[in-house]
């Protein structure tokens, strides 16, 4: 879409070690969300919800709008949102409003990103990781829906442009991970997976009600 005349890009944002230490859990899209979302209300700690994720926690603490089509998907999503931080990666749009953060995304995607105003990661899920570190330091990274399957847990529920994603989408998304899940346990990142139909084994796995 075409710019107002006078509309300048916000600067990047550095995102502030807040929750030194703390869980971090990360709702992604996948649809094997649909199984847990009765335990999703029960589970304590820090939460980054990516996009339609704020349905399940509107209280999350970060709603995440990576990804493309940004506001035409997040729009709709940002009333029920009544955490701290909206933070979008990349391009930024004069749509959203002026209190969205902007973050960028390094070239290098097998490593976090030690700068707090970059994050690493082909798809949303991984930027989110790194989104959690800068937040959190050395810590539990829970992922919830980090699927890698094609499927959405709120597919016919609320709308999507893309109802399911391309195969080779998630071929390229997948390549660093093995690299990154090393990069994590070398800085002290404890990462796991409890998507039980994630295609993911880069990551630990575990039931969710391993942490309830």
């Amino acid at each position: 879409m075409s710019r107002p005349p006078g509309w300048v890009l916000p600067p990047v944002w550095s995102v502030p070690r807040e929750w030194p230490g703390e869980r971090v859990f990360i709702l992604c899209g996948g649809e094997s969300i649909r199984a847990q979302r009765k335990l999703i209300p029960k589970l304590k700690g820090r939460f980054i919800a990516i996009k339609e994720g704020v349905l399940l926690r509107p209280d999350a603490d970060v709603l995440f709008l990576g990804g493309e089509k940004t506001p035409e998907i997040a729009l709709p999503l940002i009333p029920r949102f009544r955490g701290t931080y909206m933070v979008v990666r990349g391009k930024s749009d004069p749509e959203l409003p002026t209190t969205v953060k902007r973050i960028t995304r390094t070239k290098d995607h097998t490593h976090l990103c030690e700068l707090p105003t970059h994050v690493c990661g082909y798809d949303s899920g991984t930027s989110a990781i790194n989104l959690a570190y800068h937040f959190a330091g050395p810590t539990e990274i829970v992922l919830l829906g980090y699927d890698m399957t094609g499927g959405r847990w709120f597919t016919g529920e609320w709308p999507h442009p893309m109802p399911h994603i391309p195969t080779q989408h998630f071929a390229r998304h997948m390549v660093p991970l093995a690299e990154l899940a090393a990069d994590a346990k070398a800085k002290g990142v404890r990462i796991v997976n409890c998507s039980p139909i994630s295609r993911v084994t880069a990551f630990e796995r575990q039931p969710l009600e391993a942490f309830l």
